[in-house]
């Protein structure tokens, strides 16, 4: 069973083999992983902007919670 991708912003193309999302799509963000800026930690955001994988790592870096 093939498991379908779909974008409500755009329409997504594979770019051999991987699925991508079209240039300037909004939602794309929600699809990559990210390395916390302050414990190096690979995660997926849950906010647009978010750089830090949790609250107490988001506090040490920037000062203040999330």
């Amino acid at each position: 069973m093939t498991k379908r991708i779909r974008c409500d912003q755009c329409q997504l193309l594979r770019i051999n083999g991987v699925v991508c999302h079209e240039l300037n799509c909004p939602n794309a963000w929600k699809d990559y992983v990210r390395e916390c800026k302050e414990c190096g930690r690979e995660f997926k955001p849950k906010k647009k902007n978010q750089m830090c994988c949790s609250n107490s790592c988001n506090k040490a870096f920037y000062g203040f919670g999330l």
